[in-house]
């Protein structure tokens, strides 16, 4: 793997776009939904959700580098990430909120809830040691698909399959990159598959 798609991966698979592919990924497989809302209202609520959980998070963050809260904005350091992680978590939360009583799979809503834990998690482990969120968001989505895997079959196995090998990819991305090393990559997926299976099984 060339430095070019290493790079390309670790855009592809950020942390900030994954709640918008889950959401679109559980709205295309559930025949309900695609029946009972109609596509402008698929584009509304996709929409949101890339706001609130990527635009507004990666305004938020270029706002702390322009005012030298954090280094970069690619976060290399441990410290660099407590104070987006705190933010992150804030706007985890408050698309939880906004969504729970809107009409959206309930996977969905387990995943925002289970990444507003996961992130506090994060920011918990952060202050002692710096794991990969890449590879954390990536194990959230393995443990969401884990649990619907175990509650119906079909189709999650499949998405879990795929998941699993996106990881693998991304992981070996971020080491080319020097982004990371093993040890971060590896505790990071795990955490994250952790916390969600565990959030998909008791909710």
């Amino acid at each position: 793997m060339d430095d070019r798609i290493a790079r390309i991966l670790s855009l592809l698979f950020h942390p900030l776009l994954i709640p918008t592919y889950i959401l679109v990924i559980l709205l295309g497989l559930d025949t309900t939904f695609s029946v009972l809302l109609p596509l402008q209202m698929k584009l509304l609520v996709i929409g949101t959700i890339l706001v609130t959980t990527f635009i507004f998070p990666l305004f938020i963050l270029l706002i702390m580098f322009r005012l030298k809260i954090i280094t970069s904005i690619y976060l290399p350091k441990r410290e660099d990430r407590i104070f987006p992680l705190i933010a992150l978590s804030i706007f985890y939360y408050l698309t939880f909120y906004l969504i729970k009583d809107i009409y959206l799979p309930r996977y969905f809503q387990l995943f925002i809830l289970g990444a507003t834990l996961l992130t506090m998690v994060t920011l918990l482990v952060t202050l002692l040691y710096r794991i990969s969120m890449h590879m954390t968001a990536l194990g959230a989505v393995a443990g969401l698909f884990l649990g619907m895997a175990i509650a119906s079959g079909g189709y999650a196995l499949i998405l879990l399959i795929g998941t699993i090998v996106i990881s693998g990819l991304t992981g070996s991305a971020r080491l080319k990159l020097n982004a990371h090393q093993p040890a971060e990559v590896y505790s990071g997926w795990l955490m994250g598959a952790v916390v969600m299976c565990i959030t998909s099984f008791l909710l």
